[in-house]
């Protein structure tokens, strides 16, 4: 019996992050650095919303969700009315770094492909 749970083990899921080793002060820099990117990408698709052009309205829209989304990823305290949050943000833990990396940027560069014309501060906009 011993010896199918080692071969169980070893088919297991990546190991968290605990075991590649990171310290523990530098997973918590990557989370406040994951937070505070989050925070900035809601402000920055709340700006992007005050405008009359619907590709400027439509582009904060997914910045604000790709905010709620690295939220419930790397703070799910954030989000405790959202019941699958634990959940989401445990599968997340399992992941390698650079899992976590390519998968934060490739939201942001899916922004950037599909409204490449798109600007945060945009010529056309009335200023007080």
């Amino acid at each position: 019996m011993s010896g199918s749970g080692a071969a169980g083990a070893a088919a297991g899921p990546a190991p968290p992050a605990q075991e590649e080793g990171m310290t523990w002060w530098y997973r918590w820099l990557c989370r406040l650095a994951g937070v505070l990117g989050a925070v900035s990408c809601a402000i920055s698709g709340l700006f992007n919303c005050v405008t009359i052009h619907p590709l400027n309205i439509a582009a904060g829209v997914w910045m604000i969700m790709n905010a709620f989304i690295l939220l419930l990823c790397e703070a799910p305290f954030c989000c405790q009315f959202v019941e699958f949050a634990n959940t989401v943000a445990e599968k997340v833990d399992r992941l390698r770094s650079w899992q976590k990396a390519v998968f934060y940027c490739g939201h942001g560069e899916a922004l950037r492909g599909a409204w490449p014309d798109v600007r945060l501060l945009n010529r056309n906009t009335v200023s007080l």
